[in-house]
């Protein structure tokens, strides 16, 4: 795969090449950890739903209404009136006496499928539910369809049926745990679809009888068994519990009438192993539940209000996909919050099925917190993949570099260990790094030099003792500039403190009259250009300059006070020459002599001139300064009837960078060599090309020659040749012209034939246009 340069043309890192990976891989993700968080939150069976649901619900139960009261067929109820099941003119008597009450509402929860053994009691028990007009009695579901024929009902005997105000059903919805959360409103066949009990006895207590919007969805058309309006039932607190009287003080008139008037009441058995009881959320605490309670729930739920809707599965998975979405485009975004943006998201997917659970509607959050969950995990999973693979990319480019130490021995991680491996592998590069440290350190620490490293803002970092030594101070955490405008070097007069970048090398004289030359270079990292620090010198010269200035002083003794003697002895040899009648040899070689001493001292000067003082360049032709140089020369030639020849072309009008004077007297000694050398009537030869950037100055002879193995120290001081025996001079000639092309940037090289001649070669920078 091609990667795309950056903007600035540069080729990203290897650090923005796995982010853009990872950036390609977690869209992957997303499109596929999207749609299964759609997928899971319309599956209805995940025990994390229910587990979620349970524990919601109780942080919001509903309050007890009072206008319900359960009488109940309880354990003392059976121990007073009997065995069950009870005669139905016990039954007719009880609804006569809550008729007489003035009762809301009866419902019914006992099932009168079957006839009684004496008919007359099934006419007298409907008999008392139509004199009542408000009595709801409970049919129910085949549990197992006939052979061929669908699912049916079992109804109320045809008595009871007809008087009854209504019949509805009481079954109960049991999830995959087995826990009954949920019930149907309308539950039925195709042709006859019948209300749930409660929601019956809820209708009763409407101004607006029948007219009531039943809650949930309704159902979708489709043959055979039908459910619809399906709500989760709302339970109240397990520790609350409702108002109940027993069956038998009812019917004995032992409860007053002021306790059931305007009452709905739920009849039904609480006894345990007498009728229906479900496992419920609250059986944890309570037990199984009976089924009129759970009757009774759906009552209180319906006349409250509070009546819990399952979400729709398309709005419901909508909402999870949107939460998860935000979460990780939040983990691409704000990677390092990893953790707390995924908790957050959680709490925040918690609360909101909190909030709409009070609000009457159930959304699962299982869904997206598994979405969350997974995503979290997988994110985690890549970034450190990431990071191991740029570890190994650093580490193994680390390994590749230049190793100042020998590598020390490590133990060896178990082969096939990627992990273990690198971190063995980041163990290594580590000590190396402090070794490589501490030896940097070091290092500073004992330079001859004074050394400064600062960062960025000129706040100094390392500083070592001769640093320590010359500004009296540990510097570490002080500021760069401060010390040096306190050691005296010269910063702005308008006391504005100047960037370091500006800061000019040079030399200047400390408050200890020390002089000091100041560096400073910039420390920029392995990539990039962006300055991290600055490195400093300063060098101590007190040393040299006084050195230089004894120099100085000695060059002028020679120069001046030496040869002034020489140049009086030679005036006055001069005059008693001329006043002296007869042999004057004396005079001649006292006069040789003196000028023997006065070229010496010349030649002296010339030298030290050379290694020692400041050059003075400037842009100089070089044809110019050789024919000043065939000017000196010719005269002495002449003497010695040599002759001498130039080819000064093009080539020769080339620019160099020059100290005339200096480059003069080097060519000049030259010549005047090749002269001295050379026999008379010979030849020398100057000519002069260009090339590759170099001038090239070659000087050819035809004198004695020098042999082969004096060659190598032709330019040292002080050295005689045995080609230089007759002639004069102590050897310092040659290494003025080695001393003055060195500084120049030259190069000087002699080609030698004893008994053939001499060619030396002098090669010079061009100058650049």
């Amino acid at each position: 795969m091609r990667v795309r340069p950056r903007k600035d043309g540069r080729e990203p890192t290897q650090a923005q090449r796995l982010f853009r990976r990872m950036v390609r891989e977690w869209l992957w993700v997303s499109l596929i950890l999207l749609p299964l968080t759609a997928m899971l939150s319309m599956t209805q069976g995940l025990a994390l739903s229910n587990l979620l649901y349970d524990n919601l619900r109780r942080l919001s139960p509903l309050p007890v209404d009072p206008r319900i009261l359960i009488v109940t067929i309880d354990d003392y109820s059976l121990q007073q009136l009997g065995k069950w099941p009870w005669s139905r003119a016990m039954h007719a008597q009880l609804l006569d006496r809550l008729s007489a009450a003035n009762a809301k509402g009866i419902l019914f929860d006992v099932i009168f499928s079957e006839p009684d053994n004496h008919p007359d009691n099934d006419q007298r028990l409907a008999e008392a539910a139509c004199r009542a007009g408000n009595v709801f009695v409970p049919l129910l579901r085949e549990s197992v369809a006939r052979y061929g024929q669908p699912l049916g009902e079992i109804e109320p005997v045809s008595a009871l049926r007809q008087c009854a105000k209504g019949v509805g059903h009481i079954n109960a919805e049991a999830d995959a745990d087995g826990i009954v959360r949920s019930v149907y409103l309308s539950e039925g066949s195709a042709s006859q679809v019948r209300p749930q009990l409660a929601w019956l006895l809820y209708e009763e207590t409407l101004t607006d009888k029948g007219n009531a919007p039943m809650p949930g969805m309704p159902a979708l058309p489709t043959q055979g068994w039908q459910r619809a309006h399906e709500i989760r039932i709302p339970f109240i607190r397990s520790d609350a519990g409702f108002p109940s009287v027993p069956y038998v003080s009812v019917l004995r008139g032992e409860v007053p009438a002021e306790l059931l008037r305007d009452r709905l009441i739920l009849i039904g058995s609480t006894a345990p192993g007498l009728g229906d009881r479900y496992v419920t959320p609250q059986s944890g605490s309570i037990g199984t539940t009976p089924g009129i309670v759970i009757q009774a729930n759906i009552l209180n739920g319906l006349l409250q209000q509070r009546n819990i809707v399952v979400l729709d599965q398309r709005p419901a998975a909508l909402l999870s996909v949107v939460i998860v979405g935000e979460l990780l485009g939040l983990l691409l975004v704000r990677p390092r919050r990893a953790l707390w943006l995924t908790l957050g998201a959680m709490a925040v997917a918690l609360v909101g099925s909190g909030l709409l659970l009070r609000l009457g509607w159930w959304w699962s959050p299982a869904a997206s917190l598994l979405g969350m969950l997974l995503g979290y995990l997988i994110w985690n999973w890549r970034r450190l993949n990431a990071v191991l693979a740029y570890f190994g990319w650093e580490l193994a480019r680390l390994d590749g570099e230049p190793k100042v130490f020998p590598e020390r021995r490590r133990t060896q991680a178990p082969a096939g260990d990627v992990l273990q491996g690198q971190i063995v592998a980041l163990e290594q590069a580590m000590s190396r790094t402090r070794d490589t440290r501490r030896f940097i350190a070091d290092g500073l620490e004992y330079l001859p030099v004074a050394t400064l490293i600062s960062d960025p803002n000129g706040r100094i970092l390392l500083a070592n003792r001769k640093a320590r030594e010359i500004f009296s101070s540990g510097l570490v955490g002080e500021d760069m500039l401060e010390q040096l405008s306190d050691l005296g070097y010269p910063l702005p007069s308008d006391g504005t403190p100047p960037a370091l970048s500006t800061l000019e090398s040079l030399e200047f004289r400390d408050t200890q009259a020390r002089s000091l030359r100041l560096d400073l270079a910039p420390l920029l990292p392995a990539e990039g250009d962006s300055v991290i620090g600055w490195l400093l010198s300063l060098t101590d010269l007190s040393v040299e300059r006084d050195a230089e200035e004894q120099r100085a002083v000695l060059l002028r003794f020679l120069s001046h006070d030496l040869r002034a003697p020489h140049s009086a002895i030679l005036a006055l040899l001069d005059v008693q020459r001329h006043q002296v009648t007869g042999d004057t040899q004396v005079f001649s070689q006292i006069e040789l002599q003196v000028r023997k001493a006065l070229n010496l001292t010349e030649a002296f000067v010339q030298l030290a001139k050379a290694e020692s003082e400041a050059y003075q360049f400037q842009p100089s032709m070089f044809a110019m300064l050789l024919l000043d140089t065939f000017d000196q020369a010719s005269s002495i030639a002449h003497l010695k009837n040599i002759q001498l020849l130039h080819d000064l072309d093009e080539d020769a009008e080339a620019l160099v960078l020059a100290d005339q004077s200096l480059l003069t007297r080097a060519l000049f000694n030259l010549l005047e060599n090749a002269i001295k050398y050379s026999p008379a009537g010979s030849r020398i030869s100057v000519g002069v090309s260009c090339a590759k950037g170099w001038l090239t100055c070659e000087i050819a002879d035809q004198g004695r020659g020098i042999a082969v193995e004096e060659l190598p120290e032709l330019f040292s001081q002080y050295r005689r040749f045995t080609s230089a025996h007759g002639s004069d001079g102590l050897g310092l000639g040659l290494s003025m012209v080695k001393a003055v092309v060195d500084r120049h940037g030259g190069r000087i090289s002699c080609h030698s034939v004893v008994g053939q001649g001499t060619t030396f070669s002098m090669q010079l920078p061009l100058l650049s246009e």
